[in-house]
């Protein structure tokens, strides 16, 4: 099976402080430099021969990243299909540049309590979040939310996919994976998410429940096909192996003639050695990484084969469900969910209700600029430092 999806991270720089992600904090990522647009786009071009149908651009928060709508833009050229999950705090600031260059356009929340959403990210941007999805409606997009379930924030879920309902967009519900020693839902926890999947716009990833509760990868029988499905690229310009949150090996990638050997490495033998090794390594026993397992499931036929198929065709279904809505005018949502008078009140309460593209920067009110501040901050920073050419 040849790799259908890229895993690009632009950069590990990010405005918030998730508790369940070490990406922007981890030391050895903090003094790697993001690569010049134009490297990028030549990897693009090795992934278009390799076969690669998905481009997932991520981070970090990757509209950090500033030649975005550059890249982003030559994928759209290419023929890739394109997807971003962010904080849906920095979005309004690049939202006319990044409008109809993202197919899979994806926000992160996990509440609808602005004190809990800064708890859990360490910055005051629930509003923020609320403009986001309102001002990419506006803007033709159908963008979704993405809602993990911990143990802290998985008793918030139901009023999170109320709130999507009032919005008119879909929730895209999951746990909490293992990862830099997060805590993990139990059974109960997992009991929840299938109760929440059956309200309207709401998925839930049926064979990913499935293998969470199965214990995960079994090194003995491995399900993960990290290296065959999915092809992980840093910032800096490297291909990572077997995946980005367990790479033991960083390849750096060469260019010459402005052209990238990105497929050439990854059909090299060393490569094709270490992908017959996918999900045998110590560190793979009990791995639940979501990021590479979508892929995973796709192939071989079994139960997380029928499932993953199930979970999309529900997905394809809420999704051509919001399309209809947003046309139409109708209101197709049946099954409501959460507590309609602080799903409303949340809403109502959010102070640019009416969605605003991008004031003149003497135009913003105070507040405006004071719940920005953290995230201009990470962005400027990212761009006062030169792109370092990976050209060789």
């Amino acid at each position: 099976m040849p790799p259908l999806l890229a895993n690009y991270y632009l950069t590990y720089k990010c405005n918030s402080r998730c508790m369940y992600c070490d990406i922007p904090i981890k030391p050895e990522n903090i003094p790697i430099k993001e690569t010049a647009p134009e490297i990028i786009i030549e990897n693009l071009a090795a992934l278009k021969r390799l076969g690669v149908k998905v481009v997932d651009f991520t981070g970090g928060e990757p509209l950090i990243y500033k030649q975005l709508p550059v890249v982003l833009k030559a994928a759209k050229e290419m023929g890739f299909y394109t997807s971003i999950a962010n904080t849906g705090t920095l979005y309004p600031l690049k939202a006319k540049q990044l409008q109809g260059l993202i197919d899979d356009l994806k926000f992160s929340l996990s509440t609808i309590d602005p004190q809990a959403y800064s708890k859990e990210r360490g910055i005051n941007g629930f509003n923020k979040v609320i403009e986001s999805i309102k001002i990419a409606k506006e803007l033709g997009e159908r963008p979704s939310i993405i809602a993990t379930a911990t143990p802290e924030s998985i008793a918030q879920m139901e009023d999170v996919i109320g709130l999507a309902q009032e919005l008119g967009v879909v929730v895209l519900l999951g746990p909490v994976f293992d990862y830099c020693g997060n805590d993990l839902l139990k059974d109960e926890g997992i009991k929840e998410l299938h109760r929440l999947a059956e309200f309207d716009n709401v998925c839930v990833n049926w064979a990913f429940t499935e293998f969470y509760l199965d214990g995960g990868n079994q090194i003995a029988k491995p399900r993960c096909r990290a290296i065959s499905s999915t092809i992980v690229i840093s910032p800096d310009d490297h291909l990572l192996l077997p995946c980005y949150h367990m790479h033991d090996e960083r390849l750096k990638i060469k260019h010459e003639n402005g052209r990238s050997n990105l497929d050439e490495m990854w059909r090299s033998m060393h490569v094709q050695e270490r992908r017959k090794q996918e999900g045998t390594w110590d560190f793979c026993q009990g791995c639940t990484i979501w990021c590479y397992f979508e892929t995973s499931f796709l192939w071989p036929p079994d139960k997380y084969f029928l499932l993953n198929v199930k979970s999309k065709a529900r997905w394809a279904k809420e999704k051509i469900k919001q399309y209809i809505e947003c046309k139409s005018g109708l209101k197709l949502t049946r099954k409501l969910a959460g507590d309609r008078d602080k799903i409303l009140t949340a809403i109502s309460a959010n102070p640019l209700n009416q969605p605003q593209i991008q004031k003149p920067a003497a135009e913003r009110q105070p507040q405006e600029q004071k719940e920005q501040q953290h995230g201009l901050a990470a962005q400027q920073a990212s761009e006062r430092e030169p792109a370092k050419s990976s050209r060789n």
